[in-house]
C-alpha cells in the first residue's frame, strides 16, 4: 500500500483522508496520535519518482 506523503510545518505527514471542502486529515510520520486537519493549500506534496 502506497500512502501519499506531504510536507507541513517542516515535517512529513501521511494523508489519511481528503474532504470535499478542500481540507485534508494528515498524520505526522512516526506518530500515531499527531493528527491535523489542514487546507490543501497549506500542504506541499512529496513526489517520488520511479526510475
Amino acid at each position: 500500500m502506497n500512502l501519499e506523503k506531504v510536507h507541513y510545518n517542516g515535517k512529513v505527514y501521511t494523508v489519511m483522508h481528503k474532504y470535499s471542502s478542500g481540507y485534508w486529515e494528515i498524520r505526522e510520520a512516526g506518530s500515531q496520535y499527531n493528527v491535523e486537519l489542514v487546507h490543501e493549500s497549506k500542504l506541499q506534496r512529496i513526489n517520488y519518482s520511479s526510475k
